[in-house]
């Protein structure tokens, strides 16, 4: 079967790149923009998570390649223009609903998050608006990036665990589907595209780093669970020998 040649296709890499220069070159500035947000929150507190902000501006980028990818590319592979869209709108609306749901709970619930709420109720909710391209944006609230008082949110082990499984679900529902749609249309057209071309990058870094950083959600957490459940145990044995010693007291 013939393959697709999408208008303003290059069968060349090098013609292309050439072609693509401006985008390509705007492409690299903001991922060296990231970089830099990085290394800053880094070198002002090196105890903070600053990683996640540097995450979080990739996945801005990437969620805006997808849709640039979904206007001007998906309906060259006809099949995949209506998948792309129910997985653009059904992931989106999974992380905002999954992103409200943890953020009421923990108002509710978590004294320390709900005071936290009250002083930044509106980044809070800006915050939350863009938690529906990956709901690891919620973990801005508690990175202290660079020390600042407005990111060092408390969430309870609950509210971690939640927006852990939520990254698990976002894999599911949004990263890996995104990838095949991607795959699928790498395949079935021939030359290179633009927004297909940076969409890809985009999907496949955000797809090892959200892979990866599950696996470090489920360390850290237990880390949490044992360290809860070693302070309790201390309390328990602390308050069994002071009664001990009532008891044995004449």
């Amino acid at each position: 079967m013939a393959k697709i040649v999408p208008i303003g296709a290059e069968k060349d890499f090098i013609v292309f790149a050439k072609k693509n220069y401006i985008v390509l070159s705007v492409v690299g500035s903001l991922v060296a923009f990231a970089i830099l947000v990085y290394l800053i929150g880094r070198c002002r507190n090196r105890k903070g998570n600053n990683f996640v902000i540097f995450n979080f501006l990739l996945i801005c980028y990437d969620i805006a390649f997808d849709i640039a990818f979904f206007i001007k590319n998906a309906d060259d592979v006809p099949e995949l223009y209506r998948f792309t869209l129910i997985i653009l709108i059904a992931s989106g609306s999974l992380n905002l609903l999954m992103s409200f749901a943890i953020i009421i709970y923990q108002k509710i619930y978590n004294p320390a998050f709900s005071n936290w709420f009250s002083k930044n109720h509106r980044f809070a909710a800006l915050i939350t608006v863009f938690s529906a391209a990956n709901i690891q944006a919620l973990k801005i609230f508690s990175s202290n990036y660079g020390g600042m008082n407005i990111l060092q949110a408390k969430y309870s082990t609950y509210g971690k665990r939640a927006i852990a499984w939520g990254g698990v679900l976002n894999l599911a529902f949004q990263d890996i589907p995104q990838l095949v749609i991607l795959v699928i249309y790498w395949t079935k057209t021939e030359g290179y595209m633009i927004f297909p071309f940076i969409s890809l990058i985009f999907n496949v870094v955000i797809l090892f780093i959200d892979f990866f950083g599950r696996i470090f959600d489920a360390i850290i957490i237990q880390n949490d669970d044992d360290g809860t459940t070693r302070r309790l145990n201390d309390r328990s044995s602390e308050s069994t020998y002071q009664y001990s010693m009532r008891v044995g007291a004449p």
